[in-house]
């Protein structure tokens, strides 16, 4: 019996969604974040995770979520990954909106699942430090993934990098790791 981890499946509705977003623009501008109707469309806050602005956007997300994704599910329970993931996702989005309206940023529309796979892999790199995944057929520690994006996080943030929501990527990590210390850390 053929069977699709939670992780592959939720990659394979990100890839649908990319597939329909790049149909129907009006399917984007529906689902896509905004700080502008966080409260009057508040189903924003968790469409936009499936959303995607270019292939390369897709392919880092989707591919990163496949590395840890599907290590972190031997180690943790389906719904533990579902709660990580989505609430993950909601806290960048409530970030990005939190730094609108205190005047830290001006960006008012966000997209993508980064902020959702930001808090996997702070989780992984807590429970599961030694395990090896192969990145571009090179296998890598997940402690050592964990150190070298988290570096790099800061390190863009700290230049003023706005290519990229470096903050919610921290935000959203130290999201994971409050979730993982409180609710996994007896199950390692």
């Amino acid at each position: 019996m053929f069977s699709l981890s939670l992780s592959n499946t939720i990659i394979i509705i990100l890839v649908i969604s990319f597939a329909i977003q790049q149909i129907s623009q009006d399917y984007a501008n529906t689902l896509t974040f905004s700080v502008l109707r966080t409260f009057t469309e508040p189903w924003r806050l968790v469409t936009a995770i499936f959303l995607h602005a270019h292939i390369i956007h897709l392919f880092a997300n989707t591919y990163s979520l496949y590395l840890i994704g599907n290590a972190l599910e031997t180690k943790i329970k389906k719904i533990d990954l579902l709660k990580i993931f989505f609430i993950g996702g909601i806290i960048g989005y409530i970030r990005q909106w939190a730094f609108y309206k205190l005047n830290y940023s001006t960006v008012i529309l966000g997209l993508g699942s980064s902020g959702a796979v930001s808090p996997l892999l702070a989780s992984a790199g807590l429970l599961m430090p030694e395990t090896k995944v192969n990145v571009f057929f090179i296998p890598i520690k997940i402690k050592y993934l964990v150190i070298i994006f988290y570096v790099f996080e800061i390190i863009a943030f700290a230049i003023g990098d706005t290519t990229t929501d470096h903050e919610t990527h921290l935000v959203t990590g130290l999201f994971g790791v409050i979730y993982t210390r409180l609710f996994l850390w007896k199950q390692r």
